[in-house]
């Protein structure tokens, strides 16, 4: 194939990912880009690599060291396992690695090629050999004492790609410095080994074990122990729908409803099995809300059924929607709401069978997500703590506190994220899933449902109001562009804006994730860690209001969080309050993002 027509830089990766490359799969498309020379195509294939951002290595499966392929994803098997030996040395064989997979294009196959690469060294490897919940990797390496996972999924990214996500001994995901030194490992191995194409192979090695079916067992008496005794499972007149997307959680929710001895739930047909051309949802991602839940919803109409339930593709994620009886229509809950709920429900049972709570109680959520979690610690007598966007900080963090002699409880993220007790050092979509189940049971049985006991817990630990949402932007630049526009860099000097609405609400301060900058702190240097890589602009206000813009690390988008608060004693004017957010919000999206003028496609739900 000819490519003089390359910069002599891109002629030699081109040759390189050619030369490597065992696989026939891309080699079509390959073919036809160089044949149709297009040169800034190839150049956004090859120029580079991918690395380990929020959800670890995601991307569109095509050629190239940027895109997900057979060869990447050798490259970073062997990358992997030549850091985690001279991390953990001999004790890697004997403690091997556990390796799941998502129903995904491919994804079965890079699990393979991953467990091929460890095998040729003689690591025991743990591949779950039917798709699994990515949380099931996390519970699986404490279970079995591993050094390590490796989980393919693309998670509710669209069906053109996939992703690898590795964690590390602690059941967590990487983090600085194992995330950067995995990246400088894999550079120092690029060249695949001999015998790791050959897959068929790895199913007649006696170092591979299948754990799938000793794991769910050990993870029913997970969610055993996780549930509140004595409740009166069977007697409920609730009919759960449940949706897994196209993706791997049916079976695995029908198994743990089994376990709990609850009622089996009503799955959506259409979506029941894993199908990587997810058909009936423009986005397969529950926490678009209404546009995502329309095939569950009629589901659960046709039913009978008040509560929807539904995963996302890897399962991982956790949405809930209730019809209320005597509303007109369906709540869905967001991301904030349900981590309210959940959040109580994990405080409030804990209380009911020890009597009480304790300093040594933790519970988290990240930076972007409700203060209710804050509130309710604080009168609730037990610690709280705030973290970095991502599981991979709270999970990190939950496995410090617990060798601090701490109890984490629960942790929760706004995107859907919801981590009940510290088994599983992760988002946790089935367990998750299991727990508001238990929770709408206790409430009915109280006359209450899961909207009554949101309000009541706003009544109690003051009313949390947010909006989160994003904009769409596919240019790089732009995304830049605005950011810098809110720094204002004049100098080496940020001059941050003051305020919104020509002065009607003023900003009192700013911490700046990107830079390392936070007006609050005495030497104007952020509490939490720093990302140079990611845009991160929090703005606090002077009546209360904290508003967050980011940058995604796993899609084209600038999100933006904000959150209005009142005190419990002071939380009768709840419609005031609702318009000043609004009126905020409207206004930090026109002067901050300016979406008109910098053609930012909105989100459509």
């Amino acid at each position: 194939m000819d490519t003089t027509f390359l910069p002599e830089s891109l002629q030699l990766l081109v040759k390189n990912w050619m030369l490597w490359n065992q696989s026939q799969q891309y080699s079509v498309e390959l073919e036809e880009l160089l044949k149709n020379r297009n040169v800034d195509k190839i150049k956004t294939m090859f120029d580079g690599r991918l690395s380990f951002g929020t959800a670890g290595l995601r991307a569109a499966m095509a050629p190239g060291f940027k895109r997900m392929n057979d060869l990447v994803v050798i490259q970073s098997a062997q990358g992997i396992f030549h850091y985690m030996h001279s991390v953990f040395g001999s004790s890697l064989n004997t403690s091997g690695v556990i390796v799941g997979f998502d129903g995904r294009f491919n994804s079965k196959r890079f699990a393979e090629l991953t467990s091929s690469v460890f095998l040729k060294h003689s690591i025991k490897v743990y591949l779950i050999n039917e798709v699994c919940p990515t949380p099931f990797v996390a519970y699986g390496i404490k279970q079995y004492k591993c050094c390590g996972g490796i989980m393919v999924t693309a998670s509710h990214n669209p069906k053109e790609d996939n992703g690898y996500k590795v964690l590390w001994n602690n059941g967590a995901q990487i983090i600085f410095p194992d995330d950067k030194n995995i990246q400088k490992s894999i550079i120092e191995h690029l060249m695949p080994e001999d015998g790791v194409w050959n897959t068929e192979e790895i199913y007649s090695n006696t170092l591979l074990i299948n754990p799938l079916i000793d794991l769910q067992k050990r993870y029913n008496s997970f969610i055993d122990g996780l549930l509140f005794p004595n409740l009166e499972k069977k007697k409920t007149n609730i009919i759960f729908t449940y949706t897994p997307m196209h993706g791997v959680g049916y079976p695995y929710i029908r198994n743990v409803f089994e376990s709990a001895k609850f009622n089996p739930v009503i799955v959506v047909e259409q979506q029941k099995d894993p199908n990587p051309e997810f058909p009936t949802v423009p986005f397969p991602n529950p926490e678009e809300g209404k546009s995502a839940l329309k095939l569950a919803i009629e589901t659960a109409e046709n039913n009978g059924s008040r509560i929807i339930l539904a995963n996302d593709p890897d399962a991982d994620r956790l949405a809930v929607a209730e019809h209320p009886i005597g509303s007109e229509g369906w709540k869905i809950f967001t991301g904030n709401e349900l981590g309210a709920l959940l959040g109580w429900w994990m405080i409030h049972s804990y209380k009911k069978i020890h009597g009480k709570t304790n300093s040594k109680l933790v519970v988290l959520s990240s930076t972007v997500s409700s203060a209710i979690l804050k509130s309710m610690a604080k009168l609730e007598g037990i610690r709280f703590e705030e973290t970095l966007t991502g599981f991979k900080w709270m999970g990190n963090r939950a496995d410090q506190l617990a060798a601090e002699g701490y109890k984490v409880i629960y942790a929760f993220e706004e995107s859907i994220g919801y981590m009940c007790g510290s088994e599983v050092l992760d988002k946790d979509g089935i367990s998750a899933a299991v727990k508001i189940a238990e929770l709408a049971i206790y409430l009915e049985k109280e006359n209450s449902t899961l909207s009554s006991a949101l309000e009541s817990i706003y009544n109690q630990y003051g009313w949390h109001l947010s909006i989160n949402s994003y904009f769409i932007c596919n240019d790089s630049l732009t995304i830049k562009k605005i950011f810098e526009s809110l720094r204002r860099v004049n100098n080496q000097q940020c001059n941050y804006p003051k305020s919104i609405l020509g002065g009607r609400y003023l900003i009192k301060s700013v911490r700046d994730l990107t830079i390392g900058y936070d007006s609050n702190t005495i030497d104007n240097k952020p509490l939490l860690p720093i990302s140079k890589s990611s845009q991160m602009i929090t703005f606090t206000f002077d009546n209360g209001l904290i508003t967050t813009l980011r940058t995604s690390g796993t899609e084209p988008k600038i999100k933006y969080y904000a959150e209005l608060c009142s005190d419990p004693e002071n939380s009768s004017d709840v419609n005031k309050l609702k318009c000043v957010l609004n009126e905020m919000v409207e206004a930090i999206i026109e002067e901050f993002l300016k979406p008109h003028e910098n053609s930012l496609i909105f989100r459509c739900n």
